[in-house]
């Protein structure tokens, strides 16, 4: 599941720059490597890497989001974080019903 770290706020970023790897990692939490790659192919800068993960929690927290993607690449990556987050939990559902049998 995603792990957006709380203490990261997308003002503290100000680079225009497409997000690393490692930024990615340090903000998401362990990742595939395909996910990885999806994410950086988007050329997502960090600052809107993270806004699409606090749009997500947001959604996850109060139902809806609060405001619209800022730009395209914020979109592929909420895109991407929101396909992740429902094989996650379609994963999760297949391992319970897995149990109960």
């Amino acid at each position: 599941m995603i792990e957006h770290k709380p203490n990261t706020s997308v003002h503290d970023h100000q680079t225009h720059r497409p997000a690393t790897a490692a930024e990615l990692i340090s903000v998401l939490g362990d990742l595939e490597p395909l996910t990885i790659e999806q994410l950086l192919v988007t050329g997502a800068t960090l600052d809107e890497v993270i806004a699409a993960a606090a749009a997500l929690e947001d959604e996850d927290g109060f139902g809806e989001s609060h405001h619209e993607p800022w730009s395209a690449r914020e979109a592929e990556v909420r895109a991407i974080l929101e396909q992740l987050a429902l094989e996650d939990a379609e994963e999760r559902d297949t391992e319970r019903e897995i149990a109960r049998t």
